[in-house]
């Protein structure tokens, strides 16, 4: 057992002591890439369609079937980020029995839910699809939808494995691995796309079976992995479901969940008032939308990307309680999206017909309307590339509601009320401007948030604990734990959680309780005396009573004879318990006794002490 946790800890060294900078590469640039496969699986059906006999109608098909296909993915992130945090936050803590059961668990409750949501599809499909608004557009696409929907209900459990398993496998130290088992059904995916399409002339039901084929071989690529996993061994064990591991799982992944979820809502909003007020060019404007719904995924795959890439980074260091590197990976992130944002702000305000044009031909107002909807929709992108990868990192220290919150506010708060609003009151022009007002609406509570946790990561990054090295050991004696500490540093904090989870006492003030219980001493007198005492005393004599030999009387008044009170006592106390003992001068009283570890608290944050 000894060994293996030996070699559980050599193999997590390097995320503590790796400079961040390069550990983010590592495990950003793998999971960028897998988050940007992803979302090029139903745009790669798109651009296919787009430019086959299928044409707008095909486009708008996958657009209608793509919020079903997040609901998905959102159940897939729910299971599979929330399992990844508390995976890399009980690494860092040594928790290896949550670090098995949250892997084990995890990929049952993956399975069970892809299983449950594939037979819904099935049994509902026709209420569904009204759902997902398809009856405002034409009977083509209709046709087309239905037959789309069918054949992608079949991979729904491979997918959300998949998904959820990548996560996991992430957070693992694998990140390439995890990309490549994306990769490879993104590549089968599009290489199957144009033989079935174009060779095969099977359109949208062509599209469909490549992109489950490709589904099923990163399901089974996944599956293989966990065989030999690098950081934990699985056991039995790790698969008996435990309600308690799957709440906590489930808690911090909700903020991803919201997240697709949220997608998938407002997509499934704007099909249907596209579809109710946009008349006879309602086609012409969904795939339009459609288009900027997939490159707006595709922005925040990077973004994402670049966040859950942190994840494994950050969670490992916070439960190291290494917080110094986990605001620096925070900081890093932040940096990276903010030129993401900038980057894809260019390109949608200077050339959006080029990326139009990727998409096939079609009607002037087809193509206007896309453009149009670049320049103003994605307007605010920049803002939402930070609000979106705020959210993880909230989720990766454990702030599951706050990033909840974040997650709700843009899409459902905002966003969902401002395309109806906008669209039904006005025109399918005026609802576009929902989204950049969403963005910047959503950012004043990121940027608050963020704040808030990055200065509470500064404070308890500023409280320092200094430890004399310590050889006297006696194997036969108590262990005492003497705490001094600077005005202010939370010293005092320290010792008492730490008497807590060592199970012993710890004595501030009731030490005097216990020398007034020891002498049958009046309580209150003994306070009064105990706050007329100054620090340079108390040393002072602590060095007289120390050294004197034998302990020979000393001249004293009665805040003296207080002090030698409480020398007696922490010395009937070392005598006879383990414990931990706050201030009084104790680690000079117990200088040269064996087994006290004498620990220093200070803070050189000047504002943090005076707060």
């Amino acid at each position: 057992m000894d060994k293996e946790i030996d070699n559980t800890q050599n193999e997590n060294f390097y995320l503590t002591q790796t400079p961040v900078k390069k550990l983010l590469l590592r495990f950003a640039i793998p999971c960028v890439l897998a988050m940007l496969v992803s979302a090029l699986y139903n745009i790669v059906d798109q651009i296919f369609l787009g430019n086959s006999f299928a044409g707008q109608d095909g486009i708008m098909a996958t657009t209608v079937v793509f919020p079903f296909t997040v609901v998905a993915l959102a159940l897939a992130q729910l299971v599979g980020d929330g399992s990844a945090v508390l995976f890399s936050i009980s690494l860092g803590a040594k928790d290896d029995k949550t670090t098995k059961k949250c892997v084990g668990n995890s990929l049952i409750v993956s399975l069970v839910f892809g299983i449950i949501l594939m037979v819904i599809g099935f049994a509902a499909q026709g209420p569904i699809l009204k759902v997902l608004g398809v009856s405002g557009y034409s009977e083509t696409t209709q046709v087309f939808t239905n037959q789309y929907m069918t054949i992608i209900l079949a991979g729904v459990p491979f997918y959300i494995l998949s998904s959820s398993m990548a996560s996991i496998i992430r957070a693992d130290g694998s990140p390439k691995y995890s990309m490549l088992s994306t990769v490879v059904g993104a590549i089968i995916n599009l290489i199957l796309d144009p033989i079935f399409i174009f060779v095969c002339k099977m359109g949208v039901q062509g599209a469909a079976i490549a992109t489950i084929i490709g589904q099923v071989v990163s399901a089974i690529m996944c599956a293989i992995y966990f065989r030999k996993m690098k950081l934990v061994k699985l056991d039995k064990p790790a698969f008996k479901p435990e309600f308690k591991t799957i709440g906590k799982t489930l808690r911090l992944g909700i903020s991803s969940f919201i997240t697709q979820i949220a997608i998938a809502i407002i997509t499934i909003v704007a099909n249907n008032v596209v579809g109710t007020i946009g008349g006879e060019n309602a086609t012409d404007a969904g795939a339009a939308l459609g288009i900027v719904f997939k490159v707006f995924a595709i922005v925040i795959a990077f973004s994402l990307g670049i966040a859950v890439g942190a994840q494994p980074i950050i969670g490992y260091n916070y439960g190291a309680k290494k917080y110094d590197r986990v605001r620096e990976a925070f900081k890093l992130v932040i940096i990276c999206n903010i030129v993401l944002g900038i980057i894809a702000t260019i390109l949608f305000e200077a050339m959006p017909s080029v990326i139009v044009a990727i998409f096939g031909k079609g009607s002037d107002f087809y193509k206007d309307f896309a453009i149009l909807s670049f320049r103003i929709y994605l307007g605010g992108i920049c803002f939402c590339c930070l609000q979106k990868a705020s959210c993880i990192l909230l989720q990766s220290i454990n702030k599951p509601y706050k990033a909840l919150i974040l997650s709700l506010m843009r899409d459902v708060i905002l966003l969902v009320p401002g395309v109806c609003l906008l669209g039904i009151l006005g025109n399918l022009h005026l609802m576009l401007w929902a989204g950049i007002i969403a963005d910047v609406g959503a950012f004043i509570p990121t940027i608050i948030f963020v704040l808030i946790e990055m200065r509470k990561l500064k404070k308890q990054s500023n409280i320092a604990i200094v430890m004399p090295k310590y050889s006297q050991t006696d194997a036969s004696g108590n262990l005492v734990i003497t705490i001094g500490r600077e005005f202010g540093s939370g010293g005092k904090y320290i010792g008492q959680e730490l008497a807590k989870r060592l199970k012993i006492n710890c004595y501030d003030n009731e030490l005097i309780s216990k020398v007034a219980n020891d002498f049958s001493l009046d309580l209150d007198l003994l306070k009064s005396v105990d706050g007329k005492q100054k620090l340079s005393f108390w040393y002072g004599f602590a060095s007289n009573y120390v050294f004197a030999n034998n302990n020979q009387p000393l001249p004293i008044s009665p805040e003296d004879s207080l002090f030698l009170k409480q020398c007696h006592t922490i010395e009937n106390l070392y005598e006879n318990e383990n414990c931990i003992i706050i201030g009084r001068c104790a680690d000079f009283i117990l200088k040269d006794r064996p087994n006290v570890i004498k620990i220093f608290i200070y803070s050189s944050d000047l504002e943090f002490k005076i707060n």
